[in-house]
C-alpha cells in the first residue's frame, strides 16, 4: 500500500520527505503511517537516508541504489517538479563561475525554504548553509539572482585579471537571456556594491546589449 502509493507519485532515487508521505497517506493515522514504514524499511522496500529523509531503491551491479546528499538538498530547497525557489549560494556559484576550482564540502543554499537569515544544519554528516532569499526566487529570476550574488562577494581584481572567468561570466549572461530588466528588478534587495561591481566590470553594459 505505502510502497505503491510512493512509487506512483515519486519513483525510485529520489529523495521523500515525512510529509511527503503523511500525504500520500492521509486516510490513515500518523501511528499507522509509522507502522507502515517501519514494515517498510525492515523489508528494504524503503530505505531511510537520513532524518525525515527516505527513498524507494533500485538494485545495480554494484548493490542498492543511493541517493546522494545533492539530491536531498536540490528537492528541499531548489526545486521540485518545474518549480524553482532557491540557488546554490556561494561556493558553488564561485566553482560555476571559474572562480576557484576548489569542490566544497560544505554546500550553500539560498531558497525561499529558509526563515532565518542564516541556519546551519547536517545532512549525513555533511554540513549545509540555508540562507533566507532576499526576495522570492522563481523560475523567471534564479539566473538574473544568481548572477547578483555572484556580483555582490566577487573580486573585481581577479575578474578583469582572469579572461577565463570573464569568459564563462559572459556566455553565461547570453545562455541565459539576463536582460536590464531583469537585473534592475532585483537591485533593491542587494547591497548597492553588486550593481556598482556590475558596472565597474563592464557587465551591465553588456547585459544592456541582450
Amino acid at each position: 500500500m505505502l510502497i505503491s502509493r510512493l512509487e506512483k507519485r515519486f519513483g525510485y532515487n529520489k529523495p521523500i520527505f515525512t510529509e511527503d508521505i503523511f500525504d500520500c497517506m492521509k486516510d490513515y493515522s500518523r501511528q499507522r503511517i509509522y507502522q507502515f514504514i517501519a514494515e517498510a524499511i525492515k523489508k528494504e522496500t524503503l530505505v531511510r537516508y537520513d532524518t525525515g529523509v527516505y527513498y524507494l531503491p533500485t538494485e545495480t551491479e554494484f548493490g542498492r541504489s543511493v541517493l546522494t546528499v545533492n539530491e536531498v538538498v536540490n528537492r528541499k530547497y531548489i526545486s521540485d517538479n518545474g518549480e524553482i525557489f532557491g540557488i546554490y549560494g556561494k561556493y558553488v556559484i564561485e566553482l560555476n563561475f571559474l572562480l576557484s576550482y576548489q569542490v566544497p564540502n560544505t554546500i550553500e543554499v539560498i531558497t525561499n525554504k529558509e526563515s532565518r537569515d542564516v541556519r546551519e544544519i547536517e545532512i549525513r554528516g555533511r554540513k549545509v548553509i540555508l540562507r533566507k532569499s532576499r526576495l522570492p526566487i522563481t523560475k523567471e529570476n534564479e539566473s538574473a539572482y544568481t548572477l547578483m550574488e555572484l556580483f555582490n562577494g566577487i573580486d573585481i581584481r581577479q575578474y578583469r585579471e582572469d579572461s577565463m572567468v570573464r569568459e564563462s561570466i559572459s556566455d553565461y549572461i547570453k545562455e541565459k537571456k539576463i536582460n536590464s530588466e531583469a537585473i534592475y528588478s532585483l537591485a533593491s534587495s542587494f547591497p548597492a556594491r553588486t550593481m556598482k561591481n556590475l558596472a565597474t566590470s563592464g557587465v551591465l553594459y553588456e547585459i544592456a546589449q541582450q
